[in-house]
């Protein structure tokens, strides 16, 4: 006889709907995370990256810079630096 373990519906729907907002954090937060900007001094950019569908590598502005990010797809791990001449952000 195999034993099923009981979890309430709301329990599980209450899991997934945490876990998906758990790995949805915003471009503009990864980015004040690996800059000295805030959420709202961040401005992301239009970019190669943006026009290919890219969720792990972007371009954004704050305080005049132009940086440019990746970040792992668990979004766990961002960096950041300002972008040169030859990036891809220029």
């Amino acid at each position: 006889m195999r034993t099923r373990s009981r979890i309430s519906r709301p329990y599980l729907l209450i899991l997934a709907i945490a876990s998906l907002a758990a790995g949805c954090t915003s471009q503009e937060r990864l980015t004040a995370k690996a800059t000295s900007c805030t959420t709202k001094e961040v401005s992301i950019q239009q970019s190669a990256f943006s026009r290919n569908g890219s969720t792990t590598a972007w371009c954004a502005e704050c305080k005049g810079k132009l940086y440019q990010c990746a970040t792992t797809t668990e979004r766990t791990h961002v960096e950041c630096h300002v972008a040169r001449e030859n990036d891809i952000c220029r």
